[in-house]
C-alpha cells in the first residue's frame, strides 16, 4: 500500500502555468507526441478532464496520468468503462484489454518531465489547481491518490494484467464529482428518456456518469497501463 494523499481543489480564480502538474480542466500538459484523442464512436475530439502528477512516495512517482473523455455523444453501453465478464475481485485483466476498452475515453500516461501545455487545445473545463495533502490515514474516505480504495459495493481490486503483471491502486474520485464547464464550451451530450442524444442544461461535465471512479495501474512502469472501473 502506497502513501495516501488527499486531493484538494482550489476554489480561487487562477491562471494555468507551465509549473502546474496536477489540475482539473484548462489545457492538458502532455508530451508533444501525444495527439488530443478522438472518440471512436462519433469521431469528435475528446474533452480534457484532469491530470495528476504522482507524488514522490507513490509507486508511479515521476509519472503523470491525463484523462480525456468524449462529451459530444452519448451511447447506451458506453456511459462507463467496459466491464470484464467475471468475478471482478482478483480478476486477471486480459492482454490488450486496457487499450481496446478505451472507445470514448482515453487515459494517457507519461513521464511528468516530458509534459508541455498543448496550446492548440480549446479548453472546455475550467482550470482548477490541485494540491496533494499527505494523510496518515490510508483509508480516508475522500478523493485521493494512493492509500487503499474505499469501495461502496464489493471489493473489485484486480489481481493482475496478462496473468503476470501485478496491479496497484492509483487513485479514486468519489461520486458526484463535477467538472465546471467554461461558459462558451459546448454542453455535454446526454441521452434523453426517449433515447435521443441532446445537450445537457448543466453547467458542468460528468466523468462516467459521476459514479465513484477507481484507477489501478500496472506495477511495472516499462509500459504503464491503467484499468478504470466505477461503482454506485
Amino acid at each position: 500500500m502506497s502513501d495516501c494523499y488527499r486531493i484538494k481543489i482550489s476554489d480561487s480564480e487562477e491562471t494555468q502555468s507551465q509549473n502546474d502538474l496536477s489540475f482539473l480542466g484548462g489545457k492538458p500538459r502532455v508530451p508533444k507526441s501525444i495527439d488530443i484523442p478522438k472518440c471512436e464512436l462519433c469521431g469528435e475530439e475528446q474533452s480534457f478532464f484532469f491530470q495528476i502528477a504522482f507524488p514522490e512516495n507513490h509507486k508511479w512517482n515521476e509519472f503523470s496520468m491525463a484523462v480525456f473523455a468524449c462529451t459530444s455523444c452519448a451511447h447506451e453501453g458506453y456511459f462507463i468503462p467496459e466491464m470484464l465478464e467475471d468475478e471482478l475481485s482478483g480478476i486477471n485483466i486480459p492482454s490488450d484489454f486496457l487499450r481496446e476498452y478505451q472507445k470514448n475515453f482515453r487515459i494517457e500516461v507519461f513521464k511528468t518531465t516530458d509534459g508541455a501545455i498543448q496550446t492548440n487545445y480549446k479548453e472546455k473545463v475550467k482550470f482548477k489547481r490541485i494540491t496533494l495533502i499527505e494523510e496518515i490515514d490510508k483509508e480516508i474516505f475522500n478523493n485521493k491518490i494512493g492509500g487503499s480504495p474505499n469501495w461502496v459495493a464489493d471489493d473489485e481490486t484486480p489481481g493482475s494484467y496478462n496473468k503476470t503483471e501485478p496491479m496497484v491502486f492509483l487513485m479514486q474520485l468519489l461520486e458526484d464529482f463535477k467538472f465546471e464547464k467554461l461558459p462558451d464550451a459546448p454542453s455535454q451530450v446526454k441521452l434523453s428518456l426517449t433515447k435521443k442524444q441532446e445537450p445537457s442544461n448543466r453547467d458542468y461535465y460528468e466523468l462516467f456518469l459521476g459514479n465513484n471512479i477507481y484507477f489501478f495501474g500496472t506495477a511495472s512502469l516499462e509500459n504503464p497501463l491503467v484499468y478504470v472501473l466505477t461503482q454506485i
